[in-house]
């Protein structure tokens, strides 16, 4: 038996266990230190709590002791576990790290990419540096382990192929940057292996670098706000801006590789900041944002389009944190090129521990990804809170609550949804990746076309786009009508969709301005209950979707364990809480 971990230590930190190349666990370090995108160091509550759920041969967990492998990618580390190339350097750092602990005794943290740009063209590999011995033993594991690092866009593009459930495809990748400014990678997929064609490197040239900027002259945070960029862009006119936005994003002349008019320029990434700061100047939030995307979608989908015919195949597996842009995702799937796609969930950085996991199960074992490569099936990968620990959490608050079964909570969730309801659902394992998709998640009813403005405010939100619909798999294809390329992402809400005619005036709490909507299709099979909580609402209302958004305030994590979906009651963020077995309304 074999335990691996994988972590992702960058601005998204996570980690992962897979048992003889079995996925047991993943969680995001920021859902349990509920510090959003918590990142930039190893996630220890995130590690801790894969081991917890390692339960094999009736024991409950895994300890550190118990690993055999891990997997990393170069992000960031602790100083002290990395030497540097000369004596002077490593003198210099010691003297840093001293002042550092003297000053706010916490572990300086050292940017690997960093390193591995400075290691570029010497013959000196990275693991000739690493210390790990010290970092096997300073971090509490099996001194036998092996440790090997994977590269970031690797990493994206493993998973990504890995869950497409694809035998052929071809595996596009795009960030803001990876391993030696790495923002761009494409390759296929086949028969089990990965080959590589092309990468882009370009300073200067990073279509996920040009959001985030973006992002950040529309005084939103970069890494976290970018949804509020693309919600923005559909109330706005992107003609204003759109020549000046394509000299700061464009595809090159040969069609293969983003480009501008700052690529490889001496500080392009300031040069083309400083270029976008001035062109923004006096124009409109809305039309920022609509050229913004409009030059975003029209050099990647023609990139996504130029490489689907060069491979030749037609099955498009996405990762990066560029595919968070929902409505991208949209457009690259109606291309006529493409007969479907898949859009790995945890997309961010988060999901790059697992793909560094996988990458380490084929190189231990070859053949790893030709025999066990399978759709994604869910991603309920975290902590389950147990019965007795919500009730004991209940009482904790002085709450009345009720136990019931499984179908009468179901009723009565779904009563309390028809009459116009906020209700709180927290239910089996935590969602893995950004989405809430049913087991932490805020629910109502998607009738209600003020609902954005009200339920926001009691959320302290400040969302563009409307809340999303979680809709059940029988007639998902009635309401949203060019899903069938993208069924399987839109199980992991990972893409928009237009909704049919008739349905937008039924459901219009759900719909944005452009008439389309980020679906989340339930299927009984994989979530029974919410499934059967869907149903209840239909039967009572005749519309089998409800409205779902993350069960969390603005500028925290998802909640992860019931103290934090009890306090969203008690701050009345929500009406009430169907909690594991248990239905709570104050008062009651």
């Amino acid at each position: 038996m074999t335990w691996t971990l994988g972590i992702a230590s960058s601005h998204e930190s996570s980690a992962c266990l897979l048992h003889d190349g079995r996925l047991v666990a993943a969680i995001s370090e920021e859902r349990l230190s509920r510090v959003k995108c918590d990142g930039y160091r190893l996630p220890q509550r995130a590690i801790d709590a894969v081991l917890a759920l390692g339960g094999a041969g009736g024991r409950d967990g895994i300890g550190r002791r118990d690993i055999d492998h891990i997997a990393l990618i170069h992000s960031f580390l602790p100083e002290k576990y990395v030497a540097r190339e000369t004596w002077y350097k490593e003198l210099e750092s010691r003297l840093a790290r001293a002042k550092k602990r003297l000053r706010d005794r916490q572990e300086r943290q050292l940017n690997l990419n960093d390193m591995l740009k400075r290691l570029r063209g010497t013959d000196r590999p990275f693991m000739d540096l690493f210390r790990i011995r010290r970092f096997l033993a300073d971090e509490g594991f099996n001194p036998r382990a092996q440790v090997h690092f994977f590269d970031h866009h690797a990493t994206h593009a493993a998973a990504a192929a890995f869950y497409s459930g694809f035998r052929d495809a071809t595996v596009l990748t795009l960030d803001g940057k990876g391993d030696l400014d790495v923002h761009h990678t494409s390759g296929v997929y086949s028969g089990g292996r990965l080959a590589g064609l092309r990468v882009s490197d370009a300073l200067g040239t990073s279509a996920g670098e040009f959001y985030e900027e973006i992002t950040v002259q529309l005084g939103f945070r970069s890494l976290r706000h970018e949804g509020k960029v693309l919600g923005l862009a559909a109330y706005g006119d992107p003609k204003p801006l759109y020549p000046a936005f394509k000299r700061a994003l464009r595809l090159s002349p040969d069609g293969r590789h983003p480009d501008s008019d700052f690529a490889g320029v001496t500080q392009a990434f300031r040069k083309r900041r400083a270029f976008i700061t001035e062109a923004v100047r006096g124009h409109s939030r809305e039309n920022v944002a609509a050229a913004a995307q409009a030059v975003f979608e029209e050099a990647l989908v023609e990139l996504t389009r130029n490489l689907v015919r060069e491979t030749g195949k037609r099955y498009l597996a996405l990762n990066g944190g560029v595919f968070a842009n929902v409505k991208l995702n949209q457009r690259i799937a109606a291309l006529p090129e493409v007969d479907a796609i898949f859009v790995f969930p945890a997309m961010s950085d988060t999901g790059n521990s697992l793909g560094a996991a996988l990458l380490l199960q084929e190189e231990l074992d070859p053949g790893f990804f030709a025999r066990e490569a399978r759709a994604l099936e869910h991603v309920y990968l975290g902590p389950e809170a147990s019965m007795a620990g919500i009730e004991r959490e209940l009482s904790r608050a002085g709450l009345a609550y009720r136990k019931m079964d499984a179908e009468t909570l179901v009723e009565r969730a779904a009563e309390a949804i028809h009459a116009g309801g906020v209700v709180g659902w927290f239910q089996g394992r935590m969602e893995f990746g950004p989405r809430a998709l049913g087991n932490r998640s805020i629910l109502a009813r998607p009738t209600d076309a003020s609902i954005n403005k009200w339920l926001n405010q009691r959320l302290e939100r400040t969302e563009f786009m409307p809340f999303a619909p979680s809709v059940m798999e029988e007639y998902a294809d009635e309401i949203f009508i060019d899903l069938a390329k993208a069924r399987h992402s839109a199980e992991f809400m990972t893409i928009t969709s237009h909704v049919a005619g008739t349905w937008r005036e039924r459901i219009p709490a759900v719909v944005h301005v452009d008439g389309t909507a980020r679906p989340q299709i339930v299927r009984r099979a994989v979530n029974p209950l919410y499934h059967a909580l869907i149903d209840a609402y239909r039967r009572k209302s005749g519309i089998p979707l409800v409205l779902n958004t993350s069960f969390n305030v603005h500028e925290e994590p998802i909640v992860c364990g019931p103290a934090e979906a009890v306090r969203a009651l008690a701050e009345q963020r929500i009406d009430s809480l169907a909690i594991g077995e248990f239905w709570v309304e104050p008062g009651a």
